[in-house]
């Protein structure tokens, strides 16, 4: 269907292939195809086609927020991977394109003595997904370091925001609510020593490690933090701790995560995580809701 644009176009893409592969769940069917863009001009080439020929498309990350139905995407995942630049503009500003990993920004970051995103290390995404949902940890959130925005319009315009008006909330900013593809965002950041930001990190990876349940599939953090209370404290509280529903269970080590224990599908963990929507709020009159993007 569409491997003679893709290859006249020297866009690398694959067919067929499982999305196991392409989300932190590993869970998901198999996409008619995923591809992955070297630079704007492909991403607009491609989306100009796509819509033209009237073919569904997503934009994928990392996959670290998101989880595939088990009878897949028929269609054209579009992933950032490939966009990787990161340009200094000058001594504590700096361009990242939106499929840098945030471990991989933090890093360099921290390498030249720059702080204001250190708190996202240890958070398996990029930064394009960071912008999407306002990604935050430990106190900050990614609103605090952007400056503005890159991205491509609906009419496949190449434009840039600035922070007000992202519309940026907790999990939340314009963009979930666009059709907009993240080229890459400008950061400014703060001067600190390098040992300073990389003990922080350090302390944050520890506390990720002894609470989290990083040796398990899954989406990271399941549910959003309701006003005034945690999931994870309201999930204990109404006895769901380890509870499960085929492969997908609430983690016995943190109630907020929900963990594929090896054969879970994008079912199991829907129906679980709906099943403790309604248990939560029938035992707590406090509704919380489910932070993973199910496509």
């Amino acid at each position: 269907m569409l491997d003679n644009f893709f290859t006249e176009n020297e866009i690398s893409y694959l067919e067929n292939e499982s999305l196991k592969k392409h989300n932190t769940f590993k869970v998901g069917g198999e996409a008619r195809y995923i591809a992955f863009p070297n630079d704007e001009k492909q991403v607009i080439t491609l989306l100009k086609h796509l819509e033209k020929e009237k073919i569904k498309y997503y934009f994928l990350g990392r996959g670290s927020n998101v989880i595939f139905r088990d009878e897949g995407f028929d269609g054209v995942i579009i992933k950032s991977s490939n966009l990787k630049v990161i340009n200094f503009i000058d001594s504590n500003t700096v361009y990242v394109q939106s499929g840098v990993s945030l471990n991989n920004i933090c890093k360099v970051m921290q390498d030249n003595s720059l702080a204001g995103i250190e708190f996202c290390y240890g958070i398996p995404g990029n930064i394009g997904g960071a912008v999407y949902m306002n990604a935050g940890a430990y106190g900050g959130e990614i609103c605090q370091a952007v400056e503005s925005v890159k991205y491509i319009d609906e009419n496949f315009e190449v434009k840039t925001i600035t922070n007000k008006d992202c519309e940026f909330s907790y999990r939340n900013s314009i963009f979930q609510n666009k059709k907009w593809f993240i080229l890459g965002c400008t950061l400014k950041l703060h001067t600190e020593n390098k040992d300073i930001i990389q003990q922080f990190m350090d302390d944050i990876m520890q506390k990720r490690l002894d609470k989290q349940p990083l040796d398990m599939p899954s989406a990271g953090s399941s549910f959003k933090r309701p006003v005034g209370y945690f999931a994870a404290a309201l999930i204990e509280e109404s006895g769901l701790k380890g509870y499960s529903i085929g492969g997908a269970q609430i983690s016995k080590k943190h109630a907020g995560f929900i963990v594929n224990t090896g054969n879970a599908t994008c079912k199991d963990i829907e129906d679980l995580a709906n099943f403790t929507e309604k248990t939560v709020f029938e035992k707590t009159g406090i509704a919380i809701k489910k932070e993973m993007i199910i496509v």
